[in-house]
């Protein structure tokens, strides 16, 4: 392959990372984003050799015997085989259907055709994790604006297209945003539109350098494909054989839903919050008298600042982290030492319990949700469902002050009384004694065994 093919589709910020998966789809997702303006006909056509090309290189890595050589067939065959999910599969049908339109008809419609590169853009990032088994948080890096170069003469087509490139700017930075990296959500955002903006201008900066160089390497692109092509034959009639376990891995990611951003996670955090009972409120406007339990966003600590604190009758009793996707959250709520030095002094008096200021610790992504009890024996973190409600937690804060020293149930279950043998066989007495040790030491009862008698 000529070097300057390979930097073309490399160089791509939507699909240089496709390039080690099949190359082909880096160089079909490059060049139709570079044509998207110019020749938006034959950026559909490209977006849509992308989707063939990907729905057979998902054949092949799954095995898959098909009958039928069409784009429907495959896609048919992966939507029974569990790979392409409701959302999926119409991403792969609209490249389906806009390549075969542009190519029997002619459709010079720029709007449809960015609104392809961003499909293509979409369903590369879900192959690359379903192949990488990553949850990867990044969004669609649009072009600059048009200018004189696009070729749309329909004021009100140039006007859908223009705010079609302005939403999509506005989710780059929203993907960009690091909350837990600014002193306030407006700095956050901030940095997050500059860095947008320096993705979108070096993405531009790259297309021209290359896009002069495409139609000397066109020919080097059929190639390719007719290569790729003839492999893929070979492979439809007579599958390689694929592990079990990594085909079946594979089609599990691809099942998933896309992973969420730090703005998304905290919209969906906010939702979980109010779904089991807690009030969420700023930290400029917060009253802890509002609810049994409130929680409050950006809450300023003596050392950083908390996503969120959570109170319990009026008293600070927990903390919730966001986290990104892809974090570690079983040592997120472990290993955070930076609770340990508490409040400012002027919440120290709205402290439930001073020796353990944040008691209640959550960390959450808002798809998945660990969670640990500090005051608990060797605590240790657990995923959970949900956020507890503010009962349970007010009562776990009655039960730990009515019983200072065994204060949760997991210190309870190691205080448990001797066990009174009249009337049991040995069976029973080496049974329940194997259960209260497994208990008390935090173990799952399949643990021990036990002799039948």
């Amino acid at each position: 392959m000529d070097d300057r093919l390979r930097d073309f589709g490399k160089g791509s910020p939507n699909f240089g990372l496709l390039y080690r998966h099949q190359p082909l789809l880096s160089i079909y997702g490059a060049l139709a984003e570079a044509t998207v303006f110019t020749n938006p006909n034959s950026s559909l056509v490209q977006a849509g050799q992308f989707g063939e090309v990907l729905a057979e290189e998902l054949v092949a890595r799954i095995g898959m015997r098909i009958e039928g050589d069409r784009q429907v067939d495959r896609l048919t065959a992966l939507t029974r085989a569990g790979v392409l999910v409701s959302g999926i599969r119409e991403d792969f049908d609209q490249l389906r259907r806009d390549r075969n339109t542009a190519a029997h008809r002619h459709l010079f419609d720029t709007a449809r055709a960015l609104a392809a590169v961003r499909i293509c853009y979409k369903l590369g990032l879900w192959f690359h994790d379903a192949i990488e088994g990553r949850r990867t948080v990044a969004e669609f890096v649009p072009p600059t604006d048009p200018g004189d170069d696009v070729q749309v003469t329909d004021p009100a087509e140039l006007a859908e297209l223009r705010e079609a490139l302005d939403g999509h700017r506005q989710a780059l930075t929203q993907a960009r945003v690091r909350l837990a990296e600014s002193k306030t959500a407006l700095e956050a955002e901030r940095k997050a539109r500059a860095e947008a903006e320096r993705l979108i201008a070096s993405a531009a900066a790259n297309k021209e350098a290359l896009l002069a160089q495409v139609e000397q390497l066109s020919s080097q692109v059929v190639e390719l494909r007719s290569a790729q092509h003839a492999r893929y034959e070979e492979a439809r009639k007579q599958p390689r054989q694929v592990d079990a376990q990594r085909r079946d891995a594979i089609v599990h990611r691809a099942q998933r839903p896309a992973p969420l951003n730090e703005v998304q996670a905290r919209d969906a955090i906010d939702a979980m919050l109010l779904a089991c009972g807690w009030l969420v409120q700023d930290r400029d406007q917060f009253n802890p008298l509002a609810g049994q339990g409130v929680a409050v966003r950006e809450f300023t600590l003596a050392t950083g600042r908390a996503d969120y604190v959570l109170y319990v009758d009026a008293k600070i009793v927990g903390v919730v982290e966001a986290k990104r996707e892809g974090d570690h959250l079983s040592s997120a709520v472990e290993q955070n030492d930076r609770y340990a030095a508490g409040v400012l002094k002027e919440h120290r008096l709205a402290v439930w319990r001073e020796s353990e200021p944040f008691a209640f610790r959550y960390a959450t992504t808002g798809a998945e949700t660990y969670f640990i009890n500090r005051l608990d024996p060797d605590a240790r973190s657990r995923e959970v469902f949900a956020f507890h409600r503010p009962e349970t937690i007010s009562d776990w804060m009655r039960r730990a002050k009515e019983a200072p020293t065994v204060p949760t149930l997991r210190a309870a279950l190691r205080e448990l009384p001797v066990l009174e043998p009249n009337g049991l066989r040995l069976a029973q007495v080496d049974a329940i004694t194997g259960l209260e040790e497994s208990l008390a030491h935090d173990r799952p009862c399949h643990d021990f065994r036990v002799s039948h008698g």
